[in-house]
């Protein structure tokens, strides 16, 4: 782990800490406005450590995984969370390679677990040729990079992707009007689910049977989640959470079927100052959007 980013992280997280603490922004309440979403939990970290999962998670039930970046550091990371007990197993500071860096990527987003891989959504400088980074679960180590064909490169960010039935998904960040795919086996382009609607200022999405759930962040304190049914492509808004604040970003997103219901993972980041993994549960199965 690098001492220097260590460093840093420690002093961004102490200095901005000890500003919002003075603002009483860290007792500003959480609560859900709208939707079924009921708190379950919520694992906070000073910055010096949620740094290194600040924009992404992913889980296969007992075991969080998150990746995080420090854009005007040239910083990334990945890392393994105990998902019972928020204790941080393992951090691969600077995770990418360094030869995958000198072609301009560094900024890892939202990322999914899939058959024991954590496949990273990754842009590059000036959002060209943007890639999905894979990397094996149990060790964290770098396994490959696949730049999106150009024919789904739309315009060149890619903030999160999820994993389904053997399909990538995915979407740019901005004006968001479709649903892009890739085929897992090759990577290739599949096509796109075409939206109802426009949305904005996407930083995570996951599926549930046929739906795709997006967060969004836009600025202000609450935080919508958008669902998008995959047969039709009407988009609807599901959940709104509210922050308390407008310093918090919402950034990953992860859905988790369990046996006893499901469970919605979101990583919010209040500015350089802490990462909190919150964890709701839906009491009821969704009506379809």
């Amino acid at each position: 782990m690098s001492t220097l980013f260590v460093l840093l992280r420690r002093v961004f997280s102490l200095a901005f800490s000890l500003l919002f603490a003075l603002a009483g922004l860290f007792s500003s309440p959480t609560t859900v406005l709208s939707g079924e979403l009921r708190l379950e939990e919520e694992q906070a970290y000073p910055y010096s450590d949620g740094a290194a999962f600040c924009q992404g998670i992913t889980t296969d039930g007992a075991t969080f995984y998150g990746t995080g970046c420090i854009k005007y550091l040239n910083y990334n990371a990945i890392v393994k969370i105990d998902a019972a007990t928020g204790r941080i197993l393992d951090c691969r500071d600077m995770c990418l390679p360094a030869q995958v860096i000198k072609k301009g990527y560094s900024h890892l987003g939202d990322c999914a677990y899939h058959n024991g891989r954590i496949y990273a959504s990754c842009e590059a400088f000036f959002f060209k040729d943007p890639a999905i980074m894979v990397f094996d679960a149990e060790t964290l180590d770098f396994v490959a990079y696949h730049v999106l064909p150009v024919e789904g490169q739309g315009n060149g960010h890619i903030p999160w992707v999820c994993v389904k039935d053997d399909l990538i998904y995915y979407t740019q960040a901005r004006d968001v009007d479709e649903v892009r795919m890739l085929r897992l086996s090759d990577f290739s382009y599949y096509g796109t689910v075409k939206m109802d609607r426009t949305v904005t200022k996407i930083t995570g999405g996951d599926v549930l049977d046929n739906t795709l759930y997006l967060s969004g962040n836009d600025g202000s304190s609450e935080k919508v989640t958008y669902a998008v049914d995959l047969a039709t492509g009407k988009t609807t808004q599901a959940f709104v959470r509210e922050m308390g604040n407008s310093f918090t970003e919402t950034e990953g997103l992860s859905i988790c079927e369990t046996d006893n219901g499901v469970l919605f993972h979101y990583v919010d980041v209040l500015f350089a100052s802490r990462t909190v993994i919150r964890t709701y549960s839906l009491p009821k199965a969704l009506p379809q959007p």
